[in-house]
């Protein structure tokens, strides 16, 4: 039984989908390169339903049809919004009254 288990696990590990590292001379690469995934389509099943009378009595069976699509991951790098912070001036306040040096005439 420990041999099958252990034969189970190697094959899991080796089907696991793993990416090979990127090299360390490519700074602009990432680290690790994301595999596509499988996942499941709901929306995508189909499904027949078949109903027959048999002797009187009325049989159904249905057969199933499950999809899944292989979804790859889009890594980009998304610029992060950099804080600015800012200083108020001091409001400039005129302390005296300014006189007209000739009078108004109307």
């Amino acid at each position: 039984m420990y041999k099958i288990v252990a034969l189970l696990a190697v094959v899991a590990c080796a089907s696991a989908g793993l990416v090979p590292v990127a090299s360390p001379a490519l700074l602009a690469a990432p680290a690790v390169v994301a595999a596509p995934t499988v996942v499941r389509t709901p929306s995508l099943d189909s499904a027949v339903i078949k109903s027959e009378r048999l002797g009187g009595n009325f049989a159904y069976s249905t057969v199933e049809g499950h999809a899944y699509a292989a979804v790859s991951p889009v890594i980009s790098h998304v610029p992060a919004p950099v804080a600015v912070s800012y200083s108020a001036v001091p409001v400039g306040i005129r302390s005296h009254a300014i006189v007209p040096s000739a009078p108004l005439i109307l």
